[in-house]
């Protein structure tokens, strides 16, 4: 070990975080969504908030991601086709801005016809939107028959709209199945035997967050409590990545696809106030740790005796604090994520 780093070692870094350049990202437009899928990572369902942003906040969102050298960007949710008439509204802002839509995610629920959506595809066409990703995963057809997903498909090819799978290597799993029914991931793992789940990991890209943790906890090893704290003792510089940003309906910006945590569009592009956010500062700084000994020496946090990644202990933590305390509700939001249904 050279003794640069040792110096390293002694004396971390202190500067503050600072988001001051974008690369891309996206729009959360809402959080409603009609499916639930098991792997969502901001715990979108039917029954979260109705809401859709707004004319104001969008312009404010898309200011400041032009001010921080971005100049494209992609439309997701929830569903943003949930309300049509807030999407082509979004579309307009972004081409009032010079901001490109690379594409929109939908996950094809609201398909119902060919006639019915290929005018509403050719709505996009106009507002500078030549690509949808439409998503492609046994989660998705839990909540949304195939068929829905196949009829888009040909829907945008005959508006003459280009399709991003995500992701067509799944589309030979459906086969076998019904496609006007929905089929449950115990279906598939019947199908294409129980090692099933970890296949889907290999082969799709899930992040540790939000609701994908109830999921990946029955398919990745359970860890303990000290060997988590162990392995993951470095801060969480992930929070600066800005490679796959992403700002919401609420104009709050989501660092380093850690959902749950907010950090104000305003406070982008300086250092942030670690006063104002004192457990993303935390986390910067001190990691999955620092974070663990507030919790524990501020708020009696009783941890579970197993884990599988820092992700969901911070998790565990983030959710016991968000419904004992409202000192950070600046940073945990949007409060929702944090209220799981059932």
């Amino acid at each position: 070990m050279s003794h640069h780093h040792h110096l390293h070692h002694h004396f971390p870094d202190t500067r503050p975080l600072t988001i001051s350049r974008l690369i891309s990202g996206g729009l959360i437009t809402t959080y409603s969504c009609s499916s639930s899928c098991l792997h969502c990572l901001y715990r979108c369902h039917p029954g979260r908030e109705r809401q859709h942003i707004d004319t104001e906040t969008t312009s404010a969102n898309l200011k400041t991601i032009d001010s921080l050298g971005c100049d494209s960007i992609h439309i997701g949710g929830g569903e943003p086709f949930l309300d049509f008439a807030s999407l082509l509204q979004v579309l307009e802002l972004c081409q009032q801005h010079h901001i490109q839509v690379e594409y929109i995610e939908t996950n094809a629920s609201w398909f119902n016809s060919t006639e019915q959506v290929i005018p509403k595809l050719r709505e996009l066409l106009p507002r500078g939107v030549s690509t949808l990703l439409i998503s492609i995963s046994p989660f998705h057809n839990e909540h949304i028959r195939f068929s829905k997903t196949k009829g888009l498909i040909q829907a945008c090819r005959r508006a003459g709209l280009n399709v991003f799978p995500w992701i067509s290597g799944f589309i030979d799993d459906m086969e076998p199945f019904d496609e006007n029914e929905t089929h449950s991931l115990k279906e598939f793992r019947q199908r294409f035997g129980p090692g099933y789940d970890r296949d889907i990991l290999r082969r799709y890209w899930i992040s540790p967050g939000g609701r994908a943790l109830e999921w990946l906890r029955n398919v990745l090893p359970l860890k303990s409590l000290n060997t988590i704290l162990d392995e993951f003792s470095h801060p969480c510089h992930e929070l600066a990545e800005t490679s796959h940003f992403h700002i919401d309906l609420y104009g709050n910006y989501v660092p380093g696809l850690c959902s749950g945590l907010a950090i104000h569009r305003k406070d982008l592009g300086s250092p942030l106030d670690p006063k104002k956010y004192p457990l993303i500062t935390l986390l910067y700084h001190q990691g999955i740790q620092g974070l663990y000994a507030l919790a524990k020496e501020s708020f009696d946090f009783h941890p579970r005796d197993d884990y599988i990644h820092k992700c969901e202990l911070c998790d565990h933590i983030r959710t016991v604090l968000a419904a004992r305390t409202d000192e950070y509700d600046q940073e945990l939001a949007p409060k929702a994520f944090y209220q799981k249904p059932g």
